[in-house]
């Protein structure tokens, strides 16, 4: 399902989406909520991991000067846009995992993965379940990193029930280093 079009970057794994305001693609609310797994464009595959609310009163002397805001209540006319963070590819050979090797496009359609294609974006050419994302994650979410990755993990424990037992021991070792951080 479609929540919006890309707008700017920060960088090649870090994009920005405007999200398509409600009504207008049917958006369930929580749709662009932080964790959710995305398709940028064609085939490249990200998450949320972040978001700005913009005012578009803010700064501007009122509605009246801009005919598309005129009649809105204060504060309602703005955008939401989202983080994503692209970690790799989907495509019908199925899922690969790391830095992306070419650039999304301006305006490129930003739609909600389902569980089908999360699966298959977690599965390597043996069906083995792989987060090779996670140092990508750690180095370029800042402070969401560690609160994200926990999402992930409790998402794909759902998905891989097998594996409970490795996702366990990733989800360890990362409240392993929060609390080795909080030490320092």
């Amino acid at each position: 399902m479609r929540i919006g079009r890309v707008v700017s970057s920060r960088s090649l794994v870090d994009v920005t989406c405007l999200v398509d305001s409600p009504g207008t693609s049917g958006l369930a609310p929580g749709g662009h909520a932080f964790g959710n797994f995305v398709r940028v464009g064609e085939s490249a595959v990200g998450i949320l991991y972040d978001s700005v609310l913009q005012n578009a009163d803010s700064g501007n002397p009122g509605s009246r000067n801009n005919p598309a805001q005129a009649g809105a209540p204060p504060g309602t006319a703005g955008a939401t846009m989202v983080s994503v963070l692209l970690l790799g590819t989907l495509d019908a050979a199925g899922g690969s995992q790391g830095m992306p090797l070419s650039v999304v496009s301006l305006h490129a359609e930003v739609g909600i993965l389902g569980d089908d294609e999360i699966a298959r974006f977690h599965r390597d050419a043996d069906q083995v379940l792989q987060v090779r994302y996670v140092p990508l994650v750690l180095s370029h979410a800042g402070g969401a990193a560690r609160p994200l990755l926990t999402v992930v993990l409790s998402r794909l424990a759902t998905l891989f029930p097998r594996d409970l037992s490795r996702i366990e021991v990733l989800r360890k070792a990362l409240l392993w280093q929060a609390t080795m951080a909080a030490i320092r």
